[in-house]
């Protein structure tokens, strides 16, 4: 069986699989009966505000890029453009982060600097990252009764990711692990990682645009955790799991989704009832998710019908040294 082949079984194995066990633990009749009454004018309001939240995305690539290329493709509109096809192709390369091969390949076609401009798409990644294990951490400690292993794994997640800002801020750091990697790596792989290490740092050493880029991409995160709040209050008969809980329990979900499956169908549905079930019941939660989902499906449909349509430049005008 070809690579490919597997990676699409297994997706849909996963997907399947979590599908199967959500499909065990809730009554699939009380989330119809919930989704049937809902609240529609702030569900509809909720959801607008989640797929509007990929103009702040793209805003975010565009900051980035911005401060290292002046490519003629280098523009807002290309990169909403990019960002909805991203979001389209989600639900089909591997893992939630999948649509980020496609915004790459589009990105590099035809640029002289290939590794400065595709690793823009992990440093965006990277910083919505960021800002959401922060949001996540810093509010697991706030609510009173969230589970310790929530705390820790957050936080863990939180000085991961900040000891890889500081590597790649600290040249001298990373020159004494260059020094000792000298006799356990061969000299062309340890050529390879310092040329990728000069990319990426050339990234954070524009602190403007990494500045500007982090409040956009908080501003984001928090738009879209409130909308889910929003949206858990359109559901009948509930109060909401409190704002804060979202803030605890959304990026654990998003980082769940991670998992290679089908743009995270099963596992965010499954992650959504197991997270949120004890505050607003399973049937709820449920319908949480399903709604969640509607709005991906409307970012995914846009996005596919961007792409019969996309058509970057690829000339290069000027690109900012790597």
């Amino acid at each position: 069986m070809k690579k490919a082949n597997l990676q699409i079984l297994i997706k849909i194995l996963v997907s399947f699989f979590f599908l199967f066990l959500l499909l065990r633990k809730i009554d699939i009749n009380s989330s119809i009966e919930a989704l049937r009454k809902c609240e529609l004018p702030l569900a509809i309001t909720a959801i607008a505000i989640l797929v509007s939240t990929s103009l702040a995305l793209a805003l975010r690539l565009f900051i980035l890029l911005r401060s290292q290329s002046e490519s003629d493709k280098i523009n807002y509109p290309n990169i909403l453009k990019l960002t909805m096809v991203g979001l389209f192709f989600n639900n089909f390369l591997p893992t939630g982060a999948g649509g980020d091969i496609a915004k790459a390949f589009f990105l590099v076609k035809g640029e002289e600097k290939k590794l400065l401009i595709g690793s823009s798409v992990l440093i965006d990644r990277f910083l919505g990252a960021l800002t959401v294990i922060s949001m996540g951490a810093v509010s697991s400690w706030m609510i009173p009764g969230i589970p310790s292993r929530y705390r820790i794994f957050l936080s863990a997640a939180l000085v991961f990711l900040f000891g890889i800002i500081f590597f790649f801020t600290n040249r001298k750091a990373a020159g004494i692990l260059y020094s000792g990697s000298k006799k356990l790596l061969p000299g062309n792989f340890r050529e390879k990682l310092k040329t990728f290490y000069f990319t990426f740092s050339s990234y954070f050493s524009a602190k403007k645009a990494i500045s500007a880029a982090l409040g956009v991409s908080l501003l984001t995160q928090i738009v879209s955790i409130i909308a889910n709040c929003l949206l858990s209050l359109s559901l009948p008969g509930n109060t909401g799991a409190g704002l804060w809980s979202f803030f605890t329990y959304i990026p654990l979900i998003w980082t769940a989704t991670l998992i290679p499956s089908l743009g995270g169908l099963g596992v965010r549905e499954f992650t959504y009832v197991y997270f949120f079930s004890p505050y607003m019941g399973e049937g709820n939660s449920a319908a949480l998710s399903i709604l969640v989902l509607l709005g991906i499906v409307i970012q995914s449909v846009i996005g596919g019908i961007l792409l019969l349509f996309l058509k970057m430049p690829s000339a290069v005008k000027k690109n900012a040294p790597c």
